[in-house]
């Protein structure tokens, strides 16, 4: 089908005023257009000083029937205008809720300024309504919470907090500071106002830890399944450590157990964890109650599976220090009971070990770090299988022992060199009779 071009003549006058019209109405357009966009930005991006809210103002008037214009002059005003001026910041929400009463954030807005204004009731149907328009968002439920709590309405409250953290867990550790504010004194109440989910359970366990209540957070922890307390690992962790800072190494125990990839790590009063080597070393963030074990370039230390006392496997430590060596990373924290004998025993050997200061045992009460007793130097040269054996009494607060490996100074001389290889094997507690 051919097209066909329409010809106007310009030159008649009717032609002539409908094309002026035409370009009048475009620039029109245009000129809102282009006042509407300068406003909408200039609100959007101006800050909250006192220039900021003249110039908010100015975008108000150049487009009054833009939403977020009105929205951003209350947000402004609302920082800046003193209490008995509030009714200006709830007139501009009310003026961006009517323009666009489907975006939640002016019912938001024009909620915790109604609030705040001392119209709670009209406060509380605004943020109800932010939160119909959006159900899984967190802070319309948030401010909800809040204002229901402040009402004194805790039971309604803690259920839109509650569904506040689930959404943003961020929100998670204000929930529990909230509900410790208010049901401190009641454990049951305080768990059911944070919720009854495991993930719920155990951050509130780990949080009733962190502030002192021991038994409480413990007695909570204990009463989740093991398939929930291995999922709340990192909550786990948390409280192992906080018991630990806090020398209650009976109670940690418990709890690091409750981790433990296999019964072979297992910890226990009186018990080290795999005195023998037989297993794999666990990784240091997780072997609070064994074996911690740091290799260097100059003290490489792992399993030895050929070569074991009482089996084919044992702890190798090899050595080559031309210089100096301050330190051994090598020890294992023991659970104990206080005011008791204890007899220890190990094995160790060497090959070709030469140094004026070789490796030893010590033993420090984990409660003040306070040196216990310690063992003498392993054997210099080659030596096999050698008992290392002495006893030692634990203090009246004891609840933990240190059983560590380490090297001694040489005395005055800065350089210590020492090379070779040292094996230590089944280490051992006895409860003197």
């Amino acid at each position: 089908m051919a097209e066909q071009v329409v010809h106007l003549d310009a030159t008649k006058p009717l032609v002539r005023v409908a094309m002026i019209l035409a370009l009048g109405l475009a620039l029109l357009g245009s000129w809102f257009v282009v006042r509407w966009y300068v406003a909408n930005t200039l609100a959007e991006y101006q800050s909250a000083d006192e220039n900021g809210l003249e110039m908010v103002r100015r975008a108000v008037s150049w487009a009054p029937s833009d939403p977020l214009t009105h929205w951003r002059l209350g947000a402004i005003a609302q920082r800046q205008l003193l209490p008995d001026q509030l009714h200006q910041v709830v007139n501009e929400y009310e003026k961006a809720a009517s323009l666009s009463p489907n975006d939640y954030r002016f019912w938001m807005a024009l909620g915790t300024a109604l609030e705040q204004w001392g119209e709670v009731e009209r406060g509380e149907k605004a943020l109800r309504r932010a939160t119909e328009l959006s159900p899984s968002y967190a802070y319309p439920r948030w401010y909800l919470g809040n204002l229901l709590l402040r009402s004194g309405r805790y039971d309604q409250a803690f259920a839109e907090l509650r569904r506040a953290a689930d959404a943003d867990p961020d929100l998670r550790s204000q929930l529990l500071n909230l509900a410790w504010a208010i049901y401190n004194k009641n454990l049951d109440s305080f768990v059911e106002a944070v919720g009854n989910s495991a993930n719920a359970r155990a951050e509130s366990a780990a949080y009733l830890v962190g502030r002192q209540k021991f038994e409480d957070g413990t007695l909570l922890w204990q009463r989740l399944a093991d398939s929930e307390k291995r999922r709340n690992r990192a909550n786990g962790e948390a409280i192992v450590g906080v018991l630990v800072a806090a020398r209650r190494f009976h109670q940690a125990v418990e709890i690091a157990n409750d981790l433990v990839p296999a019964a072979a790590y297992r910890a226990g009063v009186e018990k080290f964890v795999d005195g023998g080597f037989e297993d794999d070393l666990m990784p240091q963030t997780s072997a609070v109650f064994g074996w911690q074990v740091k290799s260097v370039r100059q003290a490489q230390v792992g399993i030895d599976p050929n070569r074991g006392h009482s089996s084919t496997r044992s702890l190798r430590i090899v050595f080559q220090v031309p210089s100096r060596l301050d330190s051994v990373s090598v020890s294992q924290l023991v659970p104990v009971r206080p005011q008791t004998d204890y007899d220890f025993e190990c094995y160790v050997k060497s090959g070709d070990l030469q140094s004026a200061s070789t490796p030893r045992i010590e033993i420090a009460d984990a409660t003040d770090g306070r040196v216990v007793t310690g063992s003498e130097s392993a054997p210099t040269g080659s030596a096999d299988w050698q008992r290392i054996a002495f006893s030692f009494k634990t203090g009246p607060k004891t609840e933990a022992v240190t059983v560590r490996i380490i090297r001694t100074s040489c005395g005055e001389d800065p350089v210590c060199p020492i090379f070779g290889t040292v094996w230590y094997d089944d280490f051992n507690f006895k409860r003197r009779s």
